[in-house]
């Protein structure tokens, strides 16, 4: 199993590994709609002009238009986007008090969202949803009340089709394989290419943490920076991750790549599961 090369996009830097008060990857593996297919490129837009998350999970979508070519092909969040969201498998897979930003990839086939754009801050505890059910009053970090915390998965993947095929090559160990390659290139049969990957796969993860960063607006950067939040939104890697050469969850590494062409890992999957659908349609 081990993973065909392709050139990934130019990077640079290497990410730091501090504190994660709110770390942050969700892989639910609802089963398949008839979406669409998982192979299929990208989309772009910017950052969002919000000067504090909203406490309700209201006024969430962006409309407004970045020049930022990180995410080449994001489109705006439309009230479909949600209302479709919100009806299918991942209703209750994406937190409600998060504000979704863009759609950063959608399906090729019939256009509906394959990679979500979250905002990096999202509130600790919506009080009035609280004693509702399916809110817990304990739910990330109750102390902050409604004040907002870290949301470092800047990429949610919510296209269930992905979702379970993704949850299948983690089934079967490509964790493990993935994470050899970056852990002990000496046992791979191209040594000095894994120890560049290793190198690429670090640089890529800087990226992720700049562009996420940029996505604050000026109130909360100085928010971020007053709590200590910026330990965790401008310097750890994919998804909050502290250590940038150790894979934990493919599925935040595929929505990476979708989203931005960009990561390594979510590349291999990528071409994985191109492979499996070439032998499948022999």
């Amino acid at each position: 199993k081990h993973p065909r090369r392709r050139a990934p996009a130019a990077m640079g830097g290497a990410a730091s590994a501090p504190d994660d008060p709110a770390s942050a990857v969700s892989t639910a593996a609802d089963a398949a709609t008839d979406s669409a297919s998982v192979s299929g490129r990208t989309d772009d837009v910017p950052p969002p002009d919000a000067k504090r998350v909203a406490a309700d999970g209201a006024d969430r979508r962006s409309n407004s238009v970045a020049d930022d070519a990180y995410v080449a092909g994001a489109t705006p969040y439309t009230e479909q986007d949600e209302q479709w969201l919100r009806s299918g498998p991942m209703s209750k897979a994406l937190d409600p008090n998060l504000r979704v930003t863009r759609v950063a990839s959608r399906c090729p086939r019939n256009g509906t969202p394959r990679v979500l754009e979250c905002y990096p801050l999202r509130v600790a505890q919506n009080l009035a949803r609280s004693e509702t059910k399916g809110f817990s009053k304990n739910k990330w970090n109750s102390k902050k009340g409604d004040a907002p915390v870290p949301w470092p998965n800047t990429f949610w993947l919510c296209c269930p089709v992905a979702i379970s095929k993704i949850g299948k090559l983690e089934h079967e160990g490509f964790i493990k394989t993935y994470n050899s390659r970056f852990e002990h290139p000496e046992t791979q049969p191209d040594p000095e290419d894994a120890l560049l990957d290793a190198t690429k796969f670090r640089a890529q993860h800087t990226k992720y943490a700049s562009h996420r960063w940029r996505l604050l607006s000026p109130d909360d950067v100085s928010l971020a920076k007053r709590e200590g939040y910026d330990a965790v939104l401008e310097k750890c890697g994919v998804g909050g991750l502290r250590v940038p050469t150790q894979v934990k969850c493919l599925h935040l590494h595929y929505a990476h790549f979708l989203a931005t062409k960009d990561n390594l890992v979510g590349e291999w999957c990528q071409n994985e599961l191109d492979a499996r659908d070439e032998r499948a349609h022999r």
